[in-house]
């Protein structure tokens, strides 16, 4: 007898529903679908923003290697950047002031010893190489 009650209940629900919900059905569907869209574009412009953020960073490593920033120092660099940028300047006036300020963080460029063969006269480089330590 109880489940009898409940399960009438129960078929009567979605029919209140619709009553409450206003006269037209059509509407109801037309707001439960604007409210997804909504919660589409809010997702969406959250995304954007995130790309928006890779996007600066992405500009302002490529900056700061143009103007000569070694990649071990990269990471803090960027933050250095991030920073002068806030104030209104460009990636590449920043990268500009960091190579100037802080000099340390700039590449470092070693001399790399050439081995000429042509010099010795002789066709093989190993052999200049040897000619090289024999010397000492």
């Amino acid at each position: 007898m109880e489940t009898d009650v409940k399960i009438e209940n129960a078929m009567e629900t979605p029919a209140a529903a619709s009553d409450n919900a206003g006269a037209n059905p059509a509407e109801s569907k037309a707001e439960d679908g604007m409210k997804l869209l909504e919660e589409q574009i809010k997702e969406q412009c959250g995304q954007i923003e995130e790309l928006n953020v890779k996007l600066f960073d992405m500009k302002t490593r490529l900056s700061l290697l143009m103007a000569g920033i070694a990649k071990e120092k990269l990471d803090e660099s960027a933050k250095l950047a991030a920073a002068i940028c806030k104030s209104g300047k460009t990636a590449d006036e920043a990268a500009a002031e960091i190579v100037s300020a802080y000099p340390h963080l700039r590449a470092v460029k070693r001399d790399i010893p050439q081995f000429s063969v042509s010099a010795l006269g002789e066709d093989d480089g190993f052999s200049a190489v040897r000619g090289i330590f024999s010397k000492r």
